[in-house]
């Protein structure tokens, strides 16, 4: 079976039991008569009340953010150049989720106005507003000519409200930018819940199609975007240019102390490896467990450490962690770990485990390289891409592979990277991916409906 087959085997295997311990935890039909009833009743009173949005879906805007101490706006430079760079914030500003996106955005944000390069922007009400409060920011974000509007965000929700201001950036000669953190949702829509597709498909045909360029988070993410494009046969105006940059990997912490079960977790003589991201099917974390409980049953004393809240189809990986032998004792999960916690552990495990099967860029394997952790990692093209010669690889869903690359890294007592990957600072892939779209610098362009490689080299940080 190759490897693709075993990918889809793997996810419908996934699935299935997930759909089966659903069944198998579903309500007798009097309690569930009973709930429904409950349920609707709480309805109507929410309703008439004016919660509906407790459960509808619906979220109600949050009050714009201030700049916090995380953020030093002291550094803050006027964004007198031009073309002005409009860093699009509102799904962050909103729901402020923590998935990898949100890092990548606040990052961004925090040098890109740190230094001048752009202005952070939220949609409301149908315009513009400054995400950050400062004296020299307008609220209110009046659009010139020649802006280019960065979309980084995590819009695949809020696809309608986008359109009448890439309207008005088009109308004034700017242009709009979209940024692509996967195409995960296209390449793999069994690894995601089907709402999350449908959202993801729509925003895809709809921002495409409607953007000048498109800048994504890896090489491997513009390339598999291009040969999707050219296998699907859209238009040849769909889109004029694709580029690439690289992320960063020093994120911002608040000056807090770290949890104490991390500092408990650090402080035990017994080495641990640690894994970080959503719960979800397409982590791997299933295969990553199965290879240390192999280490656990022939007398390896080596800790596994999980960071991440509960994804979807992530309810039986939870119940497996909770419910095993070892949780607590060598298996341990912060669901909610902050970042001065996860820097700590970064600091003090003796490696990193990923065992995804698809990642657009693998932040975590970034960030680790950057804190000098060894790393052990799925052979897929992202990785690849950010650690070629700086990682141990072994293949997607091989759970002896990767048991035997552990045990070999315990019995060399490996503690530094044999090949140190260059990695780049948020400071310097904040300035790659500014000039790529200011400069227009990107490495692909679109002729006759073709992509066709520019030659153009892009700052540091950022290109080949």
């Amino acid at each position: 079976m190759d490897q693709a087959s075993r990918i889809a085997a793997y996810l419908a295997t996934e699935a299935l039991a997930d759909d089966r311990d659903r069944e198998t935890h579903e309500l007798d039909p009097v309690s569930r008569f009973l709930y429904f009833r409950a349920k609707e009743f709480y309805w109507t009173l929410t309703r008439l009340a004016g919660l509906a949005h407790l459960h509808d879906g619906s979220r109600r805007r949050r009050a714009r953010r201030h700049a916090s101490p995380k953020t030093p706006l002291a550094e803050f430079v006027s964004p007198t150049t031009r073309p002005r760079v409009l860093v699009d914030m509102t799904a962050t500003h909103r729901y402020g989720l923590g998935t990898g996106i949100q890092r990548v955005v606040r990052e961004v944000a925090r040098w890109a106005v740190a230094s001048g390069a752009g202005l952070p922007v939220v949609i409301e009400d149908g315009r513009l507003v400054s995400y950050y409060s400062h004296d020299f920011l307008p609220p209110t974000v009046v659009i010139t000519p020649g802006d280019k509007f960065l979309m980084l965000d995590a819009s695949f929700h809020d696809t309608d409200e986008y359109l009448p201001i890439m309207r008005r950036i088009s109308a004034k000669g700017g242009q709009n930018v979209l940024g692509l953190h996967d195409l995960i949702p296209l390449l793999y829509p069994s690894a995601i819940s089907p709402g999350f597709y449908l959202d993801f498909r729509r925003w895809f045909d709809t921002m495409v199609p409607s953007c000048d360029a498109i800048v994504c988070v890896s090489q491997s993410t513009a390339q598999s975007l291009v040969d999707y494009l050219d296998a699907h046969s859209y238009p040849a105006d769909a889109l004029r240019r694709v580029g690439w940059w690289r992320l960063g990997a020093d994120f911002a912490a608040a000056e807090i102390a770290p949890s104490r079960k991390a500092v408990a977790i650090a402080a035990s003589r017994a080495p641990f490896f640690l894994s970080v991201g959503t719960l979800e099917p397409r982590k791997g974390y299933g295969s990553a467990l199965d290879a240390f409980e192999r280490l656990w049953r022939s007398g390896v004393d080596a800790r596994y450490v999980v960071i991440g809240h509960a994804g979807w189809q992530g309810r039986l990986l939870a119940r497996r962690i909770h419910d095993h032998e070892e949780y607590g004792q060598r298996l341990f999960w912060l669901d909610a770990a902050d970042d001065s916690s996860l820097r700590h552990l970064y600091a003090h495990a003796c490696g990193l485990v990923s065992a995804s099967i698809a990642e657009g860029f693998g932040l975590p394997l970034a960030e680790a390289a950057f804190h000098g952790l060894p790393v052990i990692v799925s052979d897929i093209p992202a990785y690849r891409e950010i650690a070629d010669e700086g990682a141990t690889f072994f293949p997607p869903l091989d759970v002896a592979a990767l048991s035997m690359r552990l045990r070999e890294a315990l019995m060399r007592g490996w503690t530094t990277p044999l090949r140190q990957p260059r990695i780049a600072t948020w400071r310097e892939s904040t300035q790659a991916l500014m000039h790529m779209i200011r400069a227009d610098a990107y490495q692909w362009r679109f002729e006759s409906g073709r992509a066709v490689e520019a030659p153009i080299c892009v700052a540091a940080g950022g290109g080949p």
